[in-house]
């Protein structure tokens, strides 16, 4: 009942989609992207279902040394910056990394979808 309230759907097309009848539409999916589901894993199975854990990843720095760059040198400037704002600047990078991945998610997702229709 709460996450029909929380997508701003009827408790029955909720149910709906639970038991595979109807397909949820693009408002749907990004609201429950809102909710911190992966939508990644909720279309494919693939991932992890929380979008709000940190994903394993075998990365090495030497792969992308422009982004280690980068991020030392924000690393840098945080440093410079007292707790409460570093915590402060912390969430909201990490608040728009998600949401740019939830955004690539769909659009990956979107793509999947049309070629399949195709």
């Amino acid at each position: 009942m709460a996450l029909a309230e929380r997508l701003n759907i009827d408790i029955g097309v909720l149910r709906k989609y639970e038991n595979g009848i109807n397909v949820p539409g693009g408002r749907v999916l990004a609201s429950l992207g809102e909710t911190g589901v992966n939508l990644n894993w909720l279309l494919t199975g693939d991932g992890q279902m929380d979008a709000t854990q940190t994903p394993q990843a075998d990365f090495q720095w030497s792969d992308n040394p422009d982004l280690a760059r980068r991020l030392a040198a924000i690393a840098g400037l945080l440093d410079g910056i007292d707790e409460e704002k570093r915590s402060a600047v912390l969430d909201e990078i990490f608040s728009r990394v998600q949401e740019a991945k939830r955004v690539a998610d769909l659009e990956d997702l979107v793509t999947a979808m049309t070629k399949k229709l195709a």
